[in-house]
């Protein structure tokens, strides 16, 4: 067309087209095929996730720092997840199921003292004994998880490693420059340009390492050397052993009580029961304000709006309840004993709803 009229243009040809109707031509139609393909592996991607599986309930990932979640969240999430390998809640877990089971021990022990009639024929044979058999082996769990937690958490940031002693360090990061240009040549005088690029900068208040091994592992025996080190002035540790030893203890006094063992030697139960039973509260008292001196930031200033002070508190209270179960009876009046009784009972509370708090504590870690 343009060979026999050279005067034609295009803007000509465009409007003889708009003159034909070009614009009943139908247009290409707009399917975005990529897009709609990643929409839908998004979907499905969020329908797995959102979807609750055996590896999710159990081995859920735990952040590092506290979610900004609310109350019901973890509330559900204290019924829904079992992070079975994260020892604070073993710790948190098997102290609640615990304190429970006393709290029921406490029903068996006091009632009868209240009321006789809602005494049945099993309670003091079989009910009484098995409930504080049970509370004392959960227990025990749980005072062996705090002393492995209190080893492998040595502080509020603090984390030990396999072969590795630290004693505290404090990495921060400065600022980060990548140069890919960078050739080996110029990677091998890299300590006299460091300042000069600054890639990156890393302050260490102060570290020991004993060997080459830096990969964190969990520990459940700790060498000679990191007791005298990390772990002397470790609160959360001493606050484990202290425990576990207590629930040790205080297991000795449960063995005793049972029907049976010290019934034809009377005059042996102030020491091989009430004197374990009282021993082993004061040691969980002990441990108790070891917890409250680690949440607080000063030792002489109390913190009782934080989680972790009110769990100290609250497992001081319980604390104090079971020895006040052991040491009150040693009087030997049936006043005594009804008071005894009644301080194993409300122990077992304070212990049950400090437990709870620490359950609630740990699941804010995990979404």
């Amino acid at each position: 067309m343009n060979e026999h009229d050279p005067t034609a243009t295009r803007s000509s040809f465009d409007e003889s087209l708009r003159r034909i109707g070009a614009s009943r031509l139908s247009e290409w139609p707009n399917f975005p095929f990529e897009e709609e393909l990643k929409n839908q592996q998004d979907d499905q991607r969020l329908k797995t996730s959102t979807t609750p599986t055996t590896r999710s309930r159990f081995s859920p990932f735990r952040s590092p720092t506290p979610r900004g979640s609310s109350f019901l969240k973890r509330l559900k999430r204290m019924w829904t997840l079992f992070p079975i390998r994260d020892i604070s809640w073993i710790v948190a877990f098997s102290f609640t199921i615990g304190s429970a089971t006393f709290v029921i021990n406490g029903f068996f022990l006091l009632l009868p003292l209240i009321d006789p009639a809602t005494d049945f024929a099993t309670e003091t044979p079989y009910a009484t004994p098995a409930s504080s058999v049970l509370g004392t082996l959960i227990f025990l769990i749980g005072g062996y998880a705090g002393l492995l937690e209190g080893l492998n958490l040595t502080g509020k940031e603090m984390t030990v490693a396999d072969g590795l002693n630290v004693e505290a360090t404090e990495i921060t990061e400065i600022g980060t420059k990548q140069d890919d240009e960078r050739s080996s040549q110029e990677s091998a005088s890299k300590s006299d340009k460091d300042s000069a690029q600054g890639e990156r900068t890393v302050q260490v208040q102060t570290f020991r390492v004993s060997s080459s091994t830096t990969h964190p592992t969990f520990i459940y025996l700790p060498t000679m050397h990191q007791l005298l080190t990390t772990y002397a002035r470790s609160l959360p540790f001493h606050a484990g052993w202290v425990q576990f030893v207590g629930t040790i203890i205080f297991s000795m006094a449960t063995i005793t009580s049972l029907p049976g063992i010290l019934t034809s030697s009377p005059s042996l139960v102030p020491l091989l029961n009430l004197l374990p039973a009282t021993l082993g509260g004061l040691l969980f008292i002990i441990a108790s304000v070891l917890q409250i001196l680690n949440a607080q930031e000063k030792w002489w200033v109390p913190q009782p709006l934080k989680g972790d002070w009110q769990v100290g508190f609250w497992n001081a209270t319980g604390s104090l309840g079971f020895t006040l179960a052991g040491a009150l009876p040693a009087f030997g009046t049936e006043t005594a004993t009804y008071f005894g009784t009644l301080a194993d009972f409300w122990g077992s509370w304070a212990f049950l709803f400090g437990s709870l708090v620490q359950f609630y504590i740990v699941m804010g870690y995990y979404a």
